[in-house]
């Protein structure tokens, strides 16, 4: 940024500094509990001062506390409808998905930071979609633009709009009995007051009606309010997409909102007539907030608004959604192009080829993440190594460049190539002990499960097994491993885990072996965490137990097992 925009923008340190101190002084409260506040909006902050603010957390965001349940909520309101792919909850664990989302959280509103996490969860298979975002990212890492972009966002700070996703599937408001009664009820009133003057006696009729009214009017209050906590954050929503529209950005998701802002705008003048409650803020407001109650008493305008409200969000859900989903696009552009100032990343490069290639790839969950190169072509992958060398965080890095290419165009590496596919794993894998189901049977079930998936969709998926069946006796474990393994790898492209050598040679030449090792000396030992070609040919589990202080007698005995077990492995395998 030159210094006009500097300038221009408010984004001088000391400018930054300065309004953060006095938004703390004013501020001065507990976090609230679900995510980030609003943005202070004091009459005296001026835009620069406010952009200066949103700026520096899009900079470097705080840490603040995430209810994923709310976060989560649009991911599940839309969760059965057709997708390429949804990542399960076990591979979602398996990559610290909490974890990924909150490095990847920049966003400033609610509807961003739900968009976002259904995003990171909702792989895509269309390359087209994946450049279009790739633009949109390129275009906020310009300041211009996502300064302009950042004020519109900040209109939807309130933890009530998480709660947006409930009126999109359009049957989330409920129906309330006399609402479609409310005009004649309405009527018969007025008729029995006007015809009072003739006939005094049906006074007595307009008390008993004016009796239920009061009744229906307090009786209903409450669960209208109840229903309507998404439908108020419909004005925010409104503005704050009138506000992005209105920049002009060349952004295809921004393109063709006019007529869903229309339709959106007719439902807010109606959603802001039930939200009179904030007139009582003040003396000077009392009066005209007990006479518009009144009249909403006796002429059920309550009933008879939100029948209408209802009526309308059922008939234009779909532009609620269109707009909602619009705003949560750009916010999710501008976080990742947050993500991308402050990590190495690069683009990827979708091929029609079934092997994959990964140069420089690191885990950016992991501090100072050695990068590592991969390149296969027609074969699987098969790690060995002791715990701790670094086969789980690699894994998991080849899972993570899949899962974000496919997701937001970005991969944490320096090169990536490799086909559409889905990514599943099989990592940090539970028993239930509620269900009564051991570690080996939940983990036979897992495994069934992806077995049945490459069948139906053969090529399109890439697993992700660590150390399979764990729960059972040596041979056993290496003889239902190779038999997965074998069976999979035609039909998807595996990345599997063992501590077993005797699988490398079983599976080749359709795996490719590849090793993590570690270096132990007399004093020390350390990781370098290198992915080296070729099976694992050095051993120190024996050697790390006297360095961590065990007693001589039990290494001495460790290792001469270990040799006749060796002996006796190699006089069965040559007799």
């Amino acid at each position: 940024m030159d210094r006009r925009d500097a300038a221009k923008y408010g984004r001088t340190e000391k400018v930054t500094q300065t309004v953060r101190r006095a938004a703390a002084r004013t501020f001065a409260r507990p976090p609230p509990a679900c995510g980030r506040g609003p943005a202070p909006t004091l009459m005296w902050t001026s835009t620069a001062d406010r952009l200066a603010l949103l700026e520096a957390e899009w900079r470097t965001p705080s840490p603040r506390p995430r209810n994923f349940p709310l976060i989560a909520r649009y991911h599940a309101a839309v969760q059965a409808e057709p997708a390429y792919h949804r990542l399960d909850d076990q591979t979602w664990t398996d990559l610290n998905g909490d974890d990924l989302f909150a490095l990847l959280d920049g966003t400033t509103s609610r509807v961003g930071q739900q968009c976002l996490y259904h995003r990171v969860r909702s792989p895509l298979n269309d390359e087209a979609a994946l450049q279009d975002f790739d633009q949109a990212a390129r275009l906020f890492a310009e300041p211009a633009p996502r300064g302009k972009a950042l004020l519109a966002l900040r209109r939807l700070t309130s933890t009530d709009a998480y709660y947006l996703p409930d009126i999109l599937t359009g049957d989330a408001l409920l129906a309330l009995p006399w609402t479609v009664a409310a005009p004649a009820m309405v009527l018969l009133l007025l008729a029995t007051v006007v015809g009072g003057f003739w006939q005094p006696a049906l006074w007595l009729l307009s008390g008993g009606l004016i009796l239920l009214h009061s009744v229906l009017h307090f009786w209903y209050r409450s669960r209208i309010k109840g229903v309507m906590r998404p439908m108020q954050q419909l004005s925010s929503l409104y503005r704050a997409g009138r506000g992005l529209t209105r920049l002009q950005l060349p952004l295809a998701a921004l393109h063709g909102l006019a007529e869903p802002l229309g339709q959106l705008g007719s439902i807010v003048n109606k959603v802001a007539f039930l939200q009179t409650d904030d007139l009582m803020k003040s003396e000077m407001t009392m009066l005209p907030w007990l006479v518009l109650e009144y009249l909403k008493m006796m002429l059920l305008l309550d009933f008879i608004v939100y029948r209408s409200c209802r009526r309308q969000v059922e008939q234009h859900f779909g532009a609620i959604r269109a707009v909602y989903e619009a705003v949560g696009y750009v916010d999710c552009a501008v976080a990742v192009a947050g993500f991308r100032a402050r990590h190495p990343h690069c683009v990827p490069q979708f091929t029609a080829e079934t092997g994959l290639r990964l140069s420089g790839a690191y885990n950016p969950l992991v501090p100072g993440c050695v990068p590592n190169d991969l390149t296969v072509a027609d074969t699987s992958i098969l790690l060995t190594g002791s715990n701790m060398s670094g086969k789980t965080t690699f894994m998991r890095a080849i899972g993570l460049s899949m899962l974000l290419a496919q997701t937001i165009a970005t991969c944490p590496a320096t090169a990536y190539a490799a086909p559409f596919r889905r990514v599943v794993s099989s990592i940090n894998l539970a028993d239930s002990l509620t269900e009564g189901k051991s570690y080996y049977f939940a983990e036979a079930e897992t495994i069934l499960g992806f077995v049945r998936a490459a069948e139906a969709s053969a090529g399109g998926y890439l697993f992700i097994l660590d150390e399979l069946f764990k729960g059972t006796n040596t041979v056993e474990r290496i003889a239902a491993t190779q038999a997965v393994l074998a069976y999979l790898q035609p039909r998807s492209l595996v990345v599997a885990s063992t501590h077993d050598g005797e699988l490398g040679q079983l599976l080749a030449p359709a795996f490719t072996e590849y090793h993590f090792s570690e270096t132990v000396t007399e004093t020390d030992w350390y990781f370098d965490y290198l992915l080296k070609p070729g099976p694992l040919r050095t051993r120190n589990a024996i050697r790390l137990l006297a360095r961590v202080g065990f007693p001589t007698s039990i290494v001495e005995d460790a290792e001469a097992l270990s040799r006749t077990l060796d002996a006796v492995g190699t006089s069965a395998a040559n007799p």
